[in-house]
């Protein structure tokens, strides 16, 4: 067979490739063709020839076990579609499964696609702490001015999103890893955003173990119409410790999050520097709430609170409006540890939580809220 058969792609080659072709079966299982749209049913062919179309859709997509699913470096302008299942095979090593970059760029889902990474095969408590090694989900990495729609994702061996881009939106994204409640799944954040600018999630659905949304740095960063739940709630940081380590201009609004840790959290790292400003956590409703309905704490180290707050990341500038919603019996309403004259400018008004309890270990609370 002629070599470039392997590589064609465009509806103006198609009266020819079908002349040349001796066996056209052949031709078929390496891409079907409609005007500028190439269907591939395999992850490596999809990669080499993505550059040929300016619709890519990816039907059936058995990603080989140890590689990525790539798409970077696309067209601008171009789409892409999943569609059926997108599945992996199991392979200890970092990832990305899935990577995606380009201008312009449209990826959504067909009616009842499904991007499963059986992350059972994974799953051993430990996330990215310790134990087998899982690869990260999805990089949309320098996805610029681009959208990302109604894609369904389900159980993933670690965090899903890692997103460092700038004008990305994504809308009605699902992330279903419930099934790693009960079966080891651990660090599964379902958006983690650094070095962004103008990101914003709208109606996503996320069922995890971890974050729904960790924003570590970035600016002008919108979240609206989530429900989240078995997680850790909607974050800000940890910040500090990295290249990047300002978070600017940030709004959580009209969502819930249920049967998880947290509500709202910020956190900023013992001894770090940095800074987090004009944030806004508003009409928020939170149930079954287990440690605390709002955290916000200058003392993380290596992951963990060390109860000794700093104050080289202020923060500053910080609207908590409209947050309700119930608490299990353990759990703190308000917890606050600011390093000395570190928060400051908040705005703190109508906070209704029930259930649980209130702290007594708050420290350099600013004027206006309450612990």
């Amino acid at each position: 067979m002629p070599s470039y058969l392997s590589h064609m792609l465009c509806a103006g080659l198609a009266a020819s490739l079908v002349a040349a072709a001796p066996a056209p079966s052949r031709v078929s299982e390496l891409v079907k063709k409609s005007s500028s749209t190439c269907t591939f049913t395999e992850a490596a062919r999809a990669s080499a020839s993505k550059s040929s179309c300016s619709t890519i859709v990816l039907s059936d997509i058995e990603v080989p076990a140890g590689e990525t699913l790539d798409l970077t470096d696309l067209n601008d302008g171009t789409k892409v579609i999943f569609e059926g299942t997108t599945t992996f095979g199991y392979e200890e090593w970092d990832g990305p499964l899935i990577k995606i970059s380009g201008s312009g760029i449209t990826v959504e889902a067909a009616d009842g696609a499904e991007i499963d990474g059986d992350g059972s095969r994974w799953w051993d408590g430990e996330g990215t702490n310790g134990g087998k090694t899982k690869p990260k989900f999805f990089y949309a990495h320098s996805l610029d001015d681009s959208t990302i729609t109604g894609l369904s994702i389900k159980n993933t061996p670690v965090q899903v999103f890692s997103i460092e881009s700038d004008n990305l939106v994504i809308d009605s994204v699902t992330i279903d890893n419930s099934d790693g409640d009960d079966n080891g799944g651990h660090n599964t954040d379902g958006f983690d955003i650094g070095e962004s600018t103008y990101i914003t999630i709208k109606d996503a659905v996320v069922k995890n173990q971890d974050d729904c949304v960790a924003i570590n740095s970035g600016e002008n960063i919108y979240f609206t119409g989530g429900t989240c739940s078995g997680g850790h709630g909607l974050s800000i940081g940890s910040v500090g410790g990295r290249d990047d380590n300002t978070v600017k201009n940030v709004t959580f609004t009209d969502s819930t999050v249920t049967d998880s840790a947290n509500g709202v959290r910020i956190k900023t790292v013992y001894d770090a520097t940095g800074s987090v400003s004009d944030i806004t956590f508003s009409n928020l409703v939170l149930s079954g709430i287990t440690d605390y309905g709002i955290v916000i704490e200058h003392d993380y180290e290596n992951g963990s609170p060390t109860g000794t707050p700093t104050d080289g990341v202020p923060i500053t500038d910080l609207t908590v409006d409209g947050i309700s919603g119930s608490l299990e019996d353990d759990a703190v309403q308000v917890y606050i540890l600011c390093g000395d004259d570190s928060c400051s400018d908040w705005t703190w008004e109508d906070v209704s939580l029930t259930g649980g309890d209130t702290s007594d270990d708050c420290e350099n609370v600013p004027s206006g809220a309450s612990c």
